[in-house]
C-alpha cells in the first residue's frame, strides 16, 4: 500500500525533522529510534477522488516497543501492519468503524476511501495527556488544515473532544462529532452509539 503523493507531500516536512521542534513545539518529542516522530495516519491509498471519509483522532500514544522510524515510508508500512492486525482497541474500533461504512469492502479497499490522521502527529509529552495550545495550533495549521484542504468533499469526523476542540480552535467547524475511539473516551456510555452515525451521514451526502 502506497500513500497517496499530494497527502505525503503535505506530510515529509514533519521528517526534516519539523522546523516547529525549536519553537513552539518543544514539549513535543522528536526520538525516530524510539518511535517518536510525527505519526498515526494511515489510509489514502488511492487517488484523492476515492477518499470519502476522513477520521481525525487526537494524537498517537506512545511507540510500542521495538518501534522505530526513519522517514514517512517507514511509519506508513508500520501503520498498515498494526491497523490490520488490530493489536489493541483503538485500533478494533476503527475497524469495526471501516466495516460499518463499507461492509462489503476488504481491508485494502476500504483504505482507498478514508484517509485517517490525527489532530496533533506527535505523541502528547505524558501518553493520553494534555498538548500545549501553541503546539496543537502550529501542527493543525502546517499539516492538519493542509490535509483537509485537499479533501473538502469527504465527510469530516472528529473522534473525541481533543480533535473537536482543536479542529474549532483552527477555525474549521464542518465535522461530525463522535465519540474517541481510544480509551477512556470509547469506554463512555453513547461512544457505539456515536461511531454508528457515521456510516449513515457518510451514506447520507452521497
Amino acid at each position: 500500500m502506497t500513500l497517496n503523493p499530494s497527502i505525503a507531500k503535505i506530510l515529509e516536512p514533519a521528517y526534516g525533522p519539523c522546523p516547529a521542534f525549536s519553537a513552539p513545539c518543544t514539549e513535543m518529542r522528536w526520538d525516530p529510534p524510539g518511535g517518536h516522530v510525527p505519526r498515526g495516519f494511515h489510509g489514502a491509498c488511492g487517488s484523492l477522488d476515492e477518499i470519502e471519509l476522513v477520521l481525525v483522532f487526537a494524537e498517537p500514544g506512545d511507540p510500542y516497543p521495538g518501534e522505530n522510524h526513519t522517514a514517512i515510508a517507514s511509519t506508513f508500512r508500520f501503520l498498515s501492519c498494526t491497523q490490520e492486525i488490530g493489536p489493541d482497541q483503538f485500533h478494533r474500533n476503527v475497524k469495526a468503524i471501516l466495516d460499518s461504512c463499507w461492509p462489503q469492502l476488504t481491508y485494502e479497499k476500504q483504505l482507498r476511501k478514508v484517509w485517517m490522521t490525527e489532530s496533533v502527529l506527535c505523541s502528547a509529552p505524558v501518553e493520553g495527556g494534555p498538548v500545549g495550545r501553541a503546539a496543537s495550533l502550529e501542527c493543525g495549521r502546517r499539516y492538519l488544515l493542509p490535509q483537509l484542504n485537499l479533501l473538502p468533499h469527504a465527510l469530516v469526523v472528529a473522534l473525541g473532544r481533543k480533535a473537536q476542540d482543536r479542529l474549532r480552535a483552527l477555525g474549521y467547524t464542518k465535522f461530525l462529532a463522535a465519540s474517541a475511539v481510544a480509551p477512556p473516551g470509547c469506554n463512555v456510555a453513547g461512544a457505539k452509539e456515536s461511531w454508528a452515525r457515521i456510516p449513515i451521514e457518510l451514506h447520507r451526502a452521497r
